[in-house]
């Protein structure tokens, strides 16, 4: 007996548009700083491709450098993994990779914003020592200087992402339970020769027999089974 199972092809359009908005937040920045006064104005942003370079005869330049270094290559990689999950789990529909993508992606922010917040806690990002991974803090030996620091459009844009990919998990137990297999079954009709049994002692007889070998009676009314 064959059985042959048929599932329809389905594509998770939620954890698409999650991926989507993931990578969109993966080239915008993720932090940066404003510096403000009456005769300047000047931004500084940061993407998760392309960390921040300080003055190594600064210092603790160095420092602030690597751990900006290290803490967005973590994050990137983290982002790049989550991406290729979700999108594999929308093209499969299976729970598993969409789950993992979603961990990941939820893990990506946090390792980013504790790093942040271990280097603005720990060293000054010359000429500013800023305290925390968000703040404003006005200049005081210039007058009208201020700096404002923070995460930019590119985190909270994957944060949006993070959220998308929590729906995209709920649709995708509705789209994965509403597939219905289909079996068709074929069975199989023998083709091979009867057994054909004396009708006086019961004996088998071969088919071009036309007397019985054990009792010598004439073969008639057959009976045949498959």
């Amino acid at each position: 007996m064959n059985s042959l199972s048929t599932i329809p092809w389905r594509i998770n359009p939620v954890s698409i548009l999650a991926a989507a908005i993931s990578l969109i937040g993966a080239f915008l920045p993720w932090w940066g700083f404003d510096v403000s006064g009456i005769s300047i104005n000047q931004a500084h942003r940061w993407t998760i491709w392309n960390p921040p370079r300080f003055n190594t005869q600064v210092p603790g330049g160095a420092m602030v450098s690597w751990n900006f270094t290290i803490s967005s290559v973590s994050v990137l990689v983290l982002v790049l993994v989550a991406t290729a999950l979700v999108v594999v789990g929308s093209l499969t529909l299976l729970r598993r990779y969409l789950l993992g993508g979603l961990v990941l992606s939820a893990l990506a922010p946090v390792v980013y914003a504790v790093a942040i917040n271990y280097v603005t806690m720990n060293y000054c990002l010359s000429p500013f020592c800023v305290s925390g991974p968000v703040g404003v803090e006005s200049v005081s030996r210039v007058a009208g200087l201020s700096v404002a620091w923070g995460f930019q459009s590119g985190f909270y844009i994957f944060l949006a992402a993070v959220v998308v990919s929590v729906a995209g998990l709920i649709v995708n137990s509705r789209l994965a339970g509403g597939i219905v297999k289909s079996v068709t079954v074929r069975t199989p009709i023998s083709t091979g020769p009867m057994t054909v049994y004396c009708s006086h002692c019961g004996s088998i007889l071969q088919p071009q027999s036309k007397f019985c070998p054990n009792c010598g009676q004439a073969r008639t009314m057959p009976t045949s089974t498959q």
